[in-house]
């Protein structure tokens, strides 16, 4: 929830602040610290579209335990350099060294995130949080953060630059997030049975060997596109399953409907327990 109201609040904030302003402000080259700086209309408004940028940008990071411990880190500084610049107005002449510190360190922690937050194995579902994605969006928002402090050192596109880049730091959480919750996104089903099929298939199984004195084994995890695990009931390999639920449906499909998960005497666990299943 956090990660989807952080960038509606930012966009709302800078396009309602900007309309307060009147025709003096011009959005391609005036910045976003503006509009919630001293002697700007009603500054309160943009100042607390920042603080809750920050503020979301903690909760998520707090909440994305699939992700990086670096890389959640690195979300989370984010979010405190986003409450210092909210609470560090630009004067009306001259500059605020904490407002300055605040950016550079608040752009620099959002930019680097993402590569730091990456899964160092591939074989997880989020494809947001794949190695190669991840560092080609760290370093584009490096290339942003570069853009936008050439376009406030030359007195260029400074406010363009500038939306462009929070903008897409602030949206990129929702990426993250929605790629968790929503990991089927981009798995084409035909190639994640191939990848179950290969995997069945490359010297894993040995149908009718007994490998326990147990009614059922469960073997360790196969890891692909969807990880799952071998069963075999009576010596026989039963199929794949991807959860407890999938073994009690193997076992009642060839007439055993009392097994009993947690009993060693009937199932035997090969490579983790009933709660291992990536």
């Amino acid at each position: 929830m956090s990660s989807a109201v952080a960038p509606l609040v930012l966009v709302s904030g800078w396009l309602v602040a900007a309309t307060l302003q009147g025709p003096g402000y011009d959005p391609l080259t005036d910045t976003i610290s503006a509009l919630a700086g001293t002697g700007a209309v009603d500054p309160w408004l943009m100042a607390g579209a920042i603080g809750v940028l920050g503020l979301c940008h903690l909760v998520t990071a707090l909440g994305l335990r699939a992700a990086g411990i670096a890389g959640r880190l690195a979300l989370a500084a984010g979010g405190v350099a986003a409450l210092l610049v909210a609470f560090s107005p630009v004067p009306l002449s001259g500059g605020s060294m904490r407002h300055s510190a605040s950016v550079v360190v608040g752009y620099c922690c959002l930019a680097v995130w993402p590569a730091f937050a990456a899964y160092r194995r591939r074989d997880r579902e989020s494809w947001a949080l794949q190695p190669g994605l991840s560092v080609a969006v760290s370093v584009v928002f490096l290339l942003g953060a570069l853009w936008f402090a050439e376009e406030e050192w030359g007195h260029g596109a400074a406010g363009l630059a500038e939306r462009v880049l929070t903008g897409g730091q602030a949206l990129w959480p929702l990426v993250v997030v929605t790629s968790l919750l929503l990991p089927a996104w981009g798995r084409h089903p035909v190639a994640e049975a191939v990848a179950v099929r290969d995997a069945w298939g490359g010297g894993r199984v040995q149908a009718g060997g007994m490998s326990a004195n147990t009614l059922v084994t469960v073997h360790a995890v196969v890891r692909g596109p969807r990880p799952f695990r071998r069963v075999e009931i009576q010596g026989y390999d039963a199929g794949p399953a991807f959860r407890p639920e999938d073994v009690l449906r193997l076992c009642r499909d060839r007439g055993h409907q009392d097994v009993n998960l947690d009993d060693p005497t009937q199932v035997t666990w090969v490579g983790g327990d009933a709660r291992t299943w990536s």
